[in-house]
């Protein structure tokens, strides 16, 4: 059967064998693209029918791209690179000060940090809507995932243009209670740190910066607001950012040695997108937000 021509695929059929390679399987691929699996089925065998060939070899685990899938999935990547530099170029010639931003950061730097302040920025930007992603998945801001990240990050990505703006400090928590019910000196073993990871050694070096080197790591919580709410109900000791940890009223610092230096904290956007107006007044923005908050960061407060 003759190949047809690339102006008479479907660009929903594309995009969904795109989604399948990736995926491995046509019910991953469906919930991916929220739609029926028996539609991405139909999308795959009407791609093929008008390429002339199979892409795909359907195996009991799942769907398994052959030699001339290979072939067109890299072209359709290549195709989606293109695509994204166009419409971020395109993006970039924007001075319009209205439309979406979207932004990108962790949730607690969105909900402490950001929140309270986001009516200032309507107030001089009502044309502009913010898109607010509170994850700690790192989107990726050249494809279009988000237009600004406000990221954690010792080494953020050469892709991306912007500065580092502050590195947060980190300290140790527990409830007075706890503390008060533990012998650290004579009976540390008996005390838990709250550990980030499950395969975590039992004294792990950074512990050796505080007074509770002996104290073993314990169970898993990896995130701040399960080790937050864990040492809030007395379970143990958690190294947690300064601008986290200072808002709980029910902790307390558990040292009294001055906070150790944690992460950087960059804001960071694509080349392509520094220039358009609206990404320009949120960066403006974002940077006094984050520098306003400086003692909170650091723990000075």
């Amino acid at each position: 059967m003759a190949m047809l021509g690339a102006q008479h695929l479907d660009w929903e059929e594309v995009k969904s064998f795109a989604v399948v390679a990736d995926a491995g399987s046509v019910r991953r691929a469906a919930r991916a693209l929220g739609v029926h699996h028996s539609t991405v089925s139909r999308r795959i065998d009407n791609l093929e029918y008008a390429l002339g060939t199979k892409l795909f070899d359907r195996q009991p685990e799942g769907f398994v791209l052959n030699a001339a899938g290979e072939e067109f999935v890299t072209a359709v990547r290549d195709c989606g690179v293109r695509l994204n530099g166009a419409e971020r170029s395109i993006s970039g010639q924007d001075g319009d000060m209205s439309g979406v931003v979207t932004v990108t950061m962790a949730e607690p730097i969105a909900v402490h940090t950001f929140g309270p302040r986001l009516s200032e920025f309507t107030d001089m930007h009502p044309g502009i809507e913010v898109h607010m992603i509170a994850t700690t998945s790192i989107l990726d801001v050249s494809r279009r995932e988000a237009d600004i990240a406000i990221r954690i990050d010792n080494n953020p990505p050469q892709s991306l243009v912007g500065k580092r703006i502050i590195t947060y400090n980190q300290t140790v928590y527990a409830t007075q209670e706890y503390l008060d019910s533990q012998d650290f000196e004579n009976d540390p073993e008996t005390a838990r740190w709250l550990a980030w990871d499950a395969g975590e050694d039992k004294f792990p070096d950074w512990t050796k910066e505080t007074e509770f080197s002996k104290v073993p790591m314990w169970g898993c919580f990896p995130g701040a607001a399960m080790q937050l709410s864990a040492a809030k109900g007395g379970l143990g000791l958690a190294m947690v950012p300064c601008f986290i940890g200072d808002r709980e009223p029910l902790l307390v610092r558990a040292t009294k040695k001055k906070p150790i230096k944690a992460r950087d904290i960059w804001l960071l956007t694509h080349s392509d997108l520094k220039r358009t107006a609206r990404i320009k007044a949120f960066m403006t923005f974002a940077e006094k937000v984050l520098r306003d908050a400086k003692h909170e960061f650091l723990g000075t407060t």
